[in-house]
């Protein structure tokens, strides 16, 4: 293994990490910590419970297709009316104040 096969393996190793922390602490607290500081969790966007684990699997993938074109997914909250970026909308998912 040379030293560009190791910085490859530690980048997928941060991504699966990253994915696995952002995820975990959507699942278990509906927030992450930012989120928790202004007293802010994710929530189904139709039944205002709990989203399940796919919609905060999508919501991830979704959240790095917002970033791609110059960040406008996640911009998209100055012009929605309940407030929902990109991710939000393709997960089903809503963002309140708890």
């Amino acid at each position: 293994m040379g030293k560009n096969d190791i910085g490859v393996f530690l980048d997928i190793i941060g991504a699966i990490v990253a994915a696995i922390y952002t995820i975990g602490f959507w699942a278990n607290k509906q927030a992450t910590p930012g989120k928790m500081v202004f007293n802010a969790k994710i929530v189904d966007a139709e039944t205002l419970g709990k989203p399940t684990m796919a919609q905060l699997i999508g919501r991830y993938f979704a959240h790095i297709l917002s970033a791609l074109p110059l960040c406008l997914g996640f911009l998209w909250v100055a012009f929605d009316n309940q407030k929902r970026g990109w991710r939000d909308m393709l997960a089903g998912t809503l963002v309140i104040r708890a």
